[in-house]
Formats: C-alpha cells, sequence, structure tokens
C-alpha cells in the first residue's frame, strides 16, 4: 500500500490508500500545489527497509546477498513478442519485496524501455526482473552504467557477475567488451538471415516468373495446335467438296 505522509508531522497520513506509487503521486497532483508541498509519498508493507528502499530509492549495500551475481542477456522473449528487443534478466533470491525497488531503478534507467518480473524458472526461491532495450539503438555503455550501480547496491563489482548467452549452457564473466561482441555478431548474423531471406525470395519470384512464361508459352502452343487441326480439317473439307 502506499500513503500520502505530512512533510511536517511525521506519521500524519492522509487515510486514503493508493495501490501504486503512481496513483498515489497523481491524487497528490491532483491536490494542488500548496497541499502537495505538505506531503510525500511513501509506502507501508510492513517492513521498514522495504518501505525505504520504496520511497527513497535503493542504496549502497540494500541488495546484498539478495541480488544474485549473474545475469541473463538475451535469453527471454520480449513483452510483446512482435519487437526484436533485448532482455537483460537479474535474479532477486529469497526477498520478493526487493523485486519492486529494483524495477523502479530500472524503470529509470538510461537505454531501458520496459520493464517486468516474475517468478524464475531456472533458480529455487527466486525472481527475474527483466529489462527490455532496443536492439537497433542498443547502447552497450547504458548496461554497463547498470552494472556499476547495481553492484554498488549489492556490494559487488561488476567483475564478480556472470552472463550467460542464448543456446550456450556456459556461464561467461561479465566483460563490456563480450557483450558488444555478442551484439555484434548477432547483428552480422541478422543480416545474413536478412541477406538469405532475399535470396530466397528473389529466387521464387524469379522461378514464379519463370512458370508462368512457361505456362504462357504452352498456352500459345496449344492454340497454334488447335488452329493448325482446324485448318487441316477445312481443307479436308474442301478437297471433299471439289472432288465430290
Amino acid at each position: 500500500m502506499w500513503y500520502l505522509e505530512s512533510n511536517r508531522d511525521k506519521g500524519e497520513r492522509i487515510s486514503h490508500t493508493f495501490e501504486s506509487k503512481e496513483a498515489a503521486e497523481s491524487h497528490l497532483e491532483r491536490l494542488g500545489a500548496i497541499i502537495a508541498d505538505h506531503y510525500r509519498v511513501v509506502a507501508d508493507t510492513g517492513d521498514a527497509s522495504v518501505d525505504r528502499m520504496l520511497t527513497e530509492g535503493l542504496r549502497q549495500g540494500d541488495l546484498y546477498h539478495i541480488l544474485l551475481p549473474r545475469m541473463s542477456v538475451d535469453e527471454y522473449v520480449p513483452g510483446d513478442p512482435e519487437t526484436d528487443n533485448i532482455v537483460i534478466g537479474f535474479f532477486i533470491k529469497g526477498v520478493p519485496n526487493a523485486v519492486l525497488p529494483f524495477k523502479n531503478f530500472m524503470d529509470k534507467s538510461n537505454g531501458v524501455l520496459s520493464v517486468d518480473y516474475g517468478d524464475s524458472d531456472t533458480i529455487v526461491n527466486s525472481s527475474v526482473v527483466y529489462a527490455e532495450f532496443d536492439r537497433e539503438n542498443l547502447a552497450v555503455e547504458d548496461i554497463h552504467a547498470i552494472m556499476i550501480q547495481v553492484s554498488i547496491m549489492a556490494n559487488l563489482e561488476p567483475e564478480d557477475f556472470t552472463m550467460t548467452f542464448p543456446h550456450n549452457n556456459k556461464k561467461f564473466p561479465y566483460d563490456p567488451q563480450l557483450l558488444m561482441h555478442y551484439f555484434q555478431s548477432r547483428n552480422e548474423q541478422k543480416n545474413r538471415m536478412a541477406q538469405q531471406k532475399a535470396e530466397m525470395q528473389a529466387k521464387q519470384e524469379f522461378e514464379k516468373d519463370l512458370n508462368k512464361a512457361r505456362r504462357k508459352q504452352e498456352q500459345q502452343q496449344e492454340r497454334q495446335e488447335e488452329k493448325s487441326v482446324g485448318e487441316s480439317l477445312i481443307d479436308r473439307l474442301v478437297n471433299v467438296s471439289l472432288t465430290g
């Protein structure tokens, strides 16, 4: 739940509760600038540390022993499967209430298009936070900046993280250059596939036109043969009438 709490009289709250931070902020804005100056949006989950993370944002060490030192690269399908967005997955273990603060952080990170979360199907008692990036306009620097910040939150270094990629069970040490190489090779592969597809389509169009030309030629030949048969029949009829 979310509340509007007085900035002056600590603990004094407007009685109305909200399901989300956005709903509370929207309501506070509608109350007008004068009242808005006297209140702030706060969370109340029953856990003081989680309330602070949700209300004030994540700090150094908040995700110590909570955020697992691993990231999934391009292994999950984007929310809209019609897009070709990149999905980077982070794993929160054992503390479901930490998922929302981490999601809020990712929502505000450079380069991130959208964020979602769900239960992990590979790690017991864990959640996955999915961050989507635009593949065509990806800046690895944005991912690296995120890695620096999440490392601080977890009392880790970026180099402590491992990465996993599609169709490969191996874990790789986090390395921005490796990320760059992967996405470049992925783009090259995509370009090759696009070229192969274009060549296949061109070949199919050529064969279609060729078959069309063959059918037209065959039809012309059939008409010519029918015409020849008809002329031959007429000639025979004429000869019969002349000799009769």
